[in-house]
């Protein structure tokens, strides 16, 4: 029997957190996620939900991964608080967006440091690595991570994960998607899941089309297109309360069943777990 691939939601909102009732359902943290895979722990960007990831993980004596989508606060918020970064023989390697402009060990160098944090990455007692990269492939065991330059308001990037059982996974976070972008479409054809920034509606969009993000239309239509297995929703709009997202996943759902499609949609939730 083949090992089953894990994918765990820790943090599933944009911009800024939000822990208001009607919120609740589908959780406040920014964004997180976990993917596991026998002993490998992928780590994708670093929001307020890292740090109960941070918790788990303690427990576990396995090395780490962190994919830093990009350095915008929300996906680098709970980086200090996550636990195994303290550890001494834990072996962490931290992978995010490098520009002759901006190099990663640089900038997240001077991101936590005071005056705007008082725990700097000298005090992180792990065996860390950082490494800055643009579109890369990087092979971690028997893994493959594929790193995409994506179309934001700063540099940002989004991950294909390729493992040894023939599964594909890709995640991508802060992203303005368009519906004729054809080699985006290329790259996430076929794959077994896709994780996406739905953060707006048309309506939404159109008054925001330049904010980075993507209308959660053009995501599940470009999804049905490019015959993506297991389709995500993910990077919620913090005014966004369930009931809209509720709404959402709906329609989303009545236009796949109008295409006669197989593609299966959901919302990224906190705390909810996929196998596959």
């Amino acid at each position: 029997m083949r090992p089953k691939i894990e994918i765990c939601f820790w943090g599933v909102r944009g911009s800024i957190a939000t822990h208001l009732t009607e919120n609740s359902h589908y959780g406040g943290h920014t964004s997180c996620i976990s993917i596991c895979y026998k002993k490998h722990w992928f780590v994708c960007d670093a929001g307020t939900g890292i740090r109960l990831l941070g918790q788990k993980l303690a427990q576990k004596k396995v090395p780490v991964t962190i994919l830093l989508s990009h350095l915008h606060w929300d996906h680098l918020f709970g980086l200090p608080f996550f636990k195994p970064l303290y550890e001494k023989n834990r072996k962490i390697m931290i992978v995010g967006p490098s520009t002759k402009t901006f190099p990663f060990r640089k900038t997240l160098r001077q991101i936590v440091r005071s005056p705007y944090f008082p725990v700097t990455p000298q005090y992180w007692s792990s065996k860390m690595r950082l490494l800055g990269v643009g579109e890369k492939r990087l092979k971690i065991g028997r893994i493959v991570v594929e790193a995409k330059w994506v179309r934001h308001t700063d540099k940002a990037l989004g991950f294909q994960f390729y493992f040894p059982n023939g599964k594909r996974i890709i995640y991508v976070a802060d992203h303005n998607l368009k519906a004729s972008d054809k080699q985006f479409a290329k790259w996430i054809r076929n794959a077994d899941v896709l994780i996406h920034d739905a953060q707006f509606d048309k309506k939404e969009y159109a008054k925001k089309w330049d904010w980075g993000h993507s209308c959660f239309e053009t995501v599940v239509e470009v999804a049905l297109n490019s015959k993506i297995k297991k389709l995500v929703l993910f990077h919620h709009d913090p005014n966004a309360s369930d009931k809209i997202l509720d709404k959402r996943l709906k329609f989303c759902n009545k236009k796949i069943r109008r295409a006669k499609s197989k593609l299966k949609c959901c919302l990224a939730k906190e705390g909810f777990k996929i196998l596959i």
